[in-house]
């Protein structure tokens, strides 16, 4: 058993077969927070929605089903042009990124 350094960590399993590639995945994540955001204040919905998208379909591939959801919910949003769902679902997943404690298997 993995001890969990706080209280509110969040473990996620993910195959010893592609560590060399998560810190990447987790830190482009990072990146698609701030990235968001400028696109918001943009009302550029069209490039929120693909990068929701992305995030729906990558997410699960490497093991962080929660992305997924959070990918799906932008995407959604993003088609509605519902910045405020969009803005909670970014404070969501930066906050998800900021907890996530990668245990290789």
């Amino acid at each position: 058993m993995t001890a969990v350094p706080y209280p509110d960590t969040i473990i996620v399993e993910v195959d010893f077969d592609i560590e060399s590639i998560v810190p990447e995945f987790l830190e482009n994540r990072k990146k698609d927070c701030m990235l968001i955001n400028r696109l918001l204040d943009m009302d550029s919905f069209s490039e929120i929605l693909t990068l929701g998208h992305r995030m729906k379909g990558a997410g699960g591939s490497y093991g962080f089903d929660e992305i997924s959801v959070i990918g799906e919910i932008i995407e959604g949003a993003a088609l509605a042009a519902d910045k405020k769902t969009i803005s909670s679902a970014v404070v969501r997943l930066s906050d998800y990124l900021e907890r996530v404690v990668v245990v290789y298997v």
